[in-house]
């Protein structure tokens, strides 16, 4: 190998690695100058028999991106006067920051196997360079398929209650409808993936900021089941922000 070929690879890894590390530490490193709060999740929250939704309050039902808050699966927002919570499956921190980490890493490391294939004119680099890209779409798809399992057998509560996640109203920035779910780097980190998701977030996945428990500001994103409740839910999470942090929502 020249040293040319070399140091096209090196630049090539450490651009490649930088990147989207850098997009990582974005979704993660978001500080929030108030933090949610973990409690009990009500008979309603947790959408029980027999729960009755309080007056003034709103619910909305259902499926959680595998976004920064780490729901995942099937989840219930309801919109009280001045909070909202969020209930349903949850990925442990510890264990979706390492499934981040790892499916970026080796997406990552397939850019210099890539350069490698092609200043040194080598095939066996091309097919490592394809198997890192399919060992990292198997990573991610992966734990996107095994979460809402592994999070509904975590429900220690009896008849399968959740947590709730609550957070201020007035902490809630940047709602939008569609392509917004990917805010805060994992745009970046999921990019081989982002066009797909769009297509199936069009008029239905509403995503917003707001803190989670360890005083971040994380995304959530929700996929409701029609455009008129994802409609809905975005004008009552926009209508309780702060006007001059307001944002239209970006409806896709």
């Amino acid at each position: 190998i020249l040293s040319w070929q070399l140091a096209v690879i090196v630049a090539v890894a450490v651009a490649a690695a930088g990147i989207l590390s850098s997009a990582v530490v974005r979704v993660f490193a978001r500080s929030s100058s108030t933090s949610g709060r973990l409690r009990p999740a009500s008979d309603v929250e947790s959408a029980l028999v027999g729960g009755t939704v309080p007056a003034g309050a709103h619910v909305f039902d259902g499926w959680s991106y595998r976004v920064a808050a780490r729901f995942a699966g099937r989840v219930r927002v309801a919109v009280y006067p001045e909070t909202v919570t969020v209930t349903g499956p949850r990925v442990p921190k510890g264990l979706y920051v390492f499934w981040i980490w790892l499916q970026t890493l080796l997406l990552a490391a397939t850019f210099p196997a890539l350069a490698a294939s092609v200043v040194l004119l080598d095939w066996r680099w091309l097919v490592g360079a394809i198997a890192l890209f399919l060992l990292s779409f198997a990573v991610s798809m992966g734990g996107a398929g095994l979460w809402p399992g592994l999070g509904e057998l975590a429900a220690g509560e009896p008849e399968g209650r959740f947590t709730a996640l609550e957070f201020p109203r007035s902490m809630i920035r940047e709602v939008d409808i569609g392509r917004g779910w990917a805010k805060g780097g994992l745009g970046i980190v999921l990019f081989p993936y982002v066009a797909g998701v769009d297509k199936m977030a069009k008029g239905l996945a509403v995503s917003f900021f707001a803190p989670d428990e360890g005083g971040h500001e994380v995304r959530f994103a929700v996929d409701v089941y029609s455009r008129a409740k994802a409609t809905e839910l975005a004008d009552l999470l926009t209508a309780a922000r702060p006007a001059e942090h307001a944002h239209p929502a970006d409806i896709v």
